[in-house]
């Protein structure tokens, strides 16, 4: 164990093509690189530059990790001067500090760091750092050894995991609960095409993009008197992710804490009435009567549809009448 939840990756490696003349250098990051962002906490891929080193240290804002290993004939037969691990960044900025070691002495140390900007993050990354972007020309010839990177039509498109060329390094995007249709299906050029720039960039964004395949749900919306700011705005990417996650619905955080991440003063006055406990309508913690064969637990959406509505305030009944909407679960 490098840190609480950080532990070796032995499923997936890339094989660097290194000349033989080239000269040692210290140990190198290759993903994420150094100054950049990432919103996927998956890999943390070092190249050692170095035949002797035969143990490393991944320290992450100062908590020291364990002594890795990667001297070893199985290991290097795998994964030659590459060292891929798991890490688990804290949001924001991290600063990682790698020791190399030959035998017990420490021979090299490298820093970098890295800034970790989650899917649902409210707060954008600082200026000085830069999206990584891996599919280029560089990048990817490291990795030309044990990846297909140029993968022809067929195999951009097939649906079987071996065969895909996507799935062998971006699968962990996918072990949530809820998956979106296409990324299950591993029908990534659907959306990421390789003649975009940079490669595999989605030549669409938003709703320009998901209303290709949800076009009755655009049609459903442009019915409604009142449609809530980000559907009208067409930022589905706002609340949804496009690959999976682990709320339902593909939603970047559960109901509450997303719809409450707008609507912050809701959090902070009793909800709709007043009760006699002095609290407001509970919005959480019971399970749901508008839904009881859901099993769901209340939240907004138990009230409120998110994307749009006759009235306002988005009512699930359509009623302008609130205490119509009361009475879905109130049957006094």
């Amino acid at each position: 164990m490098f840190r609480k939840g950080i532990v070796i990756t032995v499923a997936v490696a890339a094989t660097l093509i290194a000349s033989a003349t080239a000269a040692l250098a210290a140990v190198s990051f290759i993903y994420p690189a150094p100054n950049s962002w990432v919103e996927r906490s998956n890999y943390l891929i070092l190249k050692l530059n170095n035949p002797e080193i035969t143990g490393v240290k991944i320290n992450v804002n100062g908590v020291p990790g364990d002594l890795l290993e990667v001297s070893s004939t199985e290991y290097r037969k795998a994964f030659q001067d590459l060292l891929i691990v798991q890490p688990v960044w804290d949001r924001g900025r991290n600063e990682v500090s790698v020791e190399a070691y030959v035998g017990k002495d420490r021979a090299e140390t490298a820093q970098a760091l890295i800034y970790y900007s989650p899917p649902g993050d409210q707060v954008a990354p600082p200026p000085e750092f830069t999206r990584y972007l891996f599919h280029l020309p560089d990048s990817e010839l490291r990795c030309v050894g044990c990846h297909t990177m140029e993968p022809s039509a067929t195999q951009a498109m097939s649906t079987r995991e071996k065969e895909n060329p996507c799935i062998g390094c971006h699968k962990r995007m996918l072990n949530v609960k809820f998956v979106h249709g296409p990324a299950g299906t591993y029908s990534c050029v659907y959306c990421h095409k390789e003649t975009s720039s940079p490669k595999y960039a989605v030549v669409k964004r938003e709703a320009a993009l998901c209303n290709e395949c949800h076009e009755d749900k655009a049609a459903e919306f442009a019915k409604k008197k009142f449609v809530h700011g980000p559907i009208a705005g067409g930022m589905c990417e706002v609340c949804h992710d496009s690959h999976g996650s682990a709320n339902y619905g593909q939603l970047k955080a559960p109901v509450n804490d997303l719809c409450l991440s707008c609507h912050e003063s809701v959090r902070r006055i009793p909800h709709v009435v007043r009760t006699t406990t002095g609290e407001g309508h509970p919005v959480s913690g019971r399970k749901d009567p508008s839904a009881p064969k859901s099993g769901r637990e209340m939240s907004c959406i138990s009230c409120h549809n998110p994307h749009a509505g006759n009235v306002r305030y988005y009512f699930q009944n359509d009623s302008a009448d609130r205490l119509q909407l009361c009475q879905m679960c109130h049957n006094k």
